[in-house]
């Protein structure tokens, strides 16, 4: 039988203690279009626990083609199974992580996670790649079709996600610390600097609120000039922030002159004075390049995209030796992605995340408690945004989903350490976490 539509995409995108995230789209048949068009009709998803009936618990008439629903009010630890459909139509998962045989996606099943043990302390958001100036999205190649361009009325799509993501952190999240892994601009010219400046003081001040730094697209202009460092922090130095609960973190400068990166010896020497300066301190690293081999092996630009090699077992190697860095947060590659130290002996998660900018569009929210930290992905969630995604969802030829949607432990884990060095902020615990 023909159906009208296809109903595809289905992702658990995010699962907490007490809630999970599940989306879907429906689009018309591709063809010979490379950029599907979308099909507007209902969203409905039952949910319930594994071994029991399922139930309504979202039925909305309304047209859209971009269907995500919150389900709240779970608990944690337990298995539960879901349902949705679309005009009468069940989606289907379409990417290579969501159809594997033991996803949640193919099973209908997925588990919530267990805050870790002791108290809450603090959240922290991560976030890169904003683009802010540009243009299309996606690499390209040549003559090869590989971008997608907005459609009208999207031209300035960095712009509304940054700034839709920086308000659903101040009213949905409690305003957490930002963390900004690099890549804000789209090639650092003064006017895409000033932009940054002027959405990131409507969130609150430098190291106060948030903490920046540099990623290639921000590097410094071919006529010697360097907007991004008259406005955030000169070029190839390090930046370093304690927040009131005791948390350092340490922003590293991986940019060179092109995709790949390098960390010059005067700021390697900063990071090591500073590492060890209190090694046993709770510490969150950011740098805009990952920083294993794994990440560079693993990525399609290839290593030369990449931080190069003896840097990256430089960072690698005082990371070691300082027992409080317990996550290195990067971006560049657009992915969620956990990776692989290569050192022996190695403590520190070196975590990918996804770009603001395009699909899947969002930011992660690392929530820390005395025994060790939870981290979910979330996507930004205005109509505008699911708009975008939608359309975003194609750039290189609908094959670059394929490689940053991740899997749903890199989207949502938790690792257990001892955290206990650290202050409570005296903020409530958010919602998704309490049980």
């Amino acid at each position: 039988m023909h159906k009208p539509f296809v109903a595809t995409d289905l992702e658990v995108l995010t699962i907490t203690p007490t809630s999970a995230v599940i989306s879907w789209i429906t689009r018309s048949h591709r063809g010979r279009s490379l950029l599907p068009q979308p099909a507007f009709t209902d969203t409905q998803l039952w949910v319930g626990d594994a071994d029991s009936t399922l139930r309504l618990v979202h039925d909305d008439p309304t047209p859209r083609a971009f269907h995500q629903v919150t389900v709240t009010g779970l608990e944690p630890g337990r298995e539960y199974g879901f349902r949705a459909r679309s005009g009468g139509i069940q989606p289907l998962p379409g990417l290579y992580t969501t159809n594997r045989h033991t996803s949640p996606e193919r099973v209908h099943r997925f588990v919530t996670l267990i805050p870790p043990p002791g108290r809450y302390l603090t959240t922290i958001a991560l976030a890169n790649d904003m683009h802010l100036g540009e243009k299309r999205q996606g690499i390209v190649l040549g003559a090869l079709p590989t971008s997608v361009a907005p459609a009208r009325g999207q031209a300035g799509y960095p712009r509304m996600m940054f700034t839709a993501m920086l308000d659903e952190l101040d009213t949905t999240h409690d305003h957490p610390f930002l963390v900004l892994g690099g890549d804000i601009t789209y090639d650092g010219t003064s006017d895409q600097v000033a932009l940054a400046r002027q959405l990131l003081a409507g969130y609150g001040t430098s190291q106060d609120d948030w903490l920046a730094v540099r990623g290639n697209h921000d590097r410094p202009r071919r006529d010697g000039t360097d907007p991004f460092g008259d406005a955030f922090v000169a070029y190839q130095h390090m930046c370093a922030n304690q927040t009131p609960e005791g948390l350092r973190i340490l922003g590293i400068d991986t940019t060179r002159g092109g995709g790949g990166g390098w960390i010059l010896p005067d700021q390697l020497d900063h990071i090591r004075a500073c590492l060890a300066d209190e090694p046993d301190r709770p510490t969150l690293v950011t740098s805009h390049h990952p920083v294993t081999h794994d990440a560079a092996l693993t990525s399609p630009a290839g290593p030369q995209f990449m931080l190069r090699w003896r840097d990256r077992l430089a960072v690698q190697s005082l990371e070691r030796r300082a027992k409080g860095v317990f996550l290195h947060h990067t971006g560049h590659t657009h992915r969620m992605r956990r990776g692989k130290a290569d050192v022996q002996g190695s403590h520190t998660e070196y975590f990918e995340n996804a770009a603001c900018a395009a699909y899947p569009g969002g930011y992660a929210l690392l929530h820390l408690y005395e025994g060790g930290y939870l981290l979910n992905f979330w996507r930004i969630a205005t109509h505008a945004a699911e708009e975008w995604l939608f359309r975003s969802r194609w750039q290189v030829m609908g094959l670059m989903p394929q490689l940053t949607l991740g899997t749903t432990n890199d989207r949502n884990h938790v690792v257990l350490k001892d955290l206990s060095g650290l202050h409570s902020s005296g903020k409530p615990v958010p919602l998704e976490l309490q049980v």
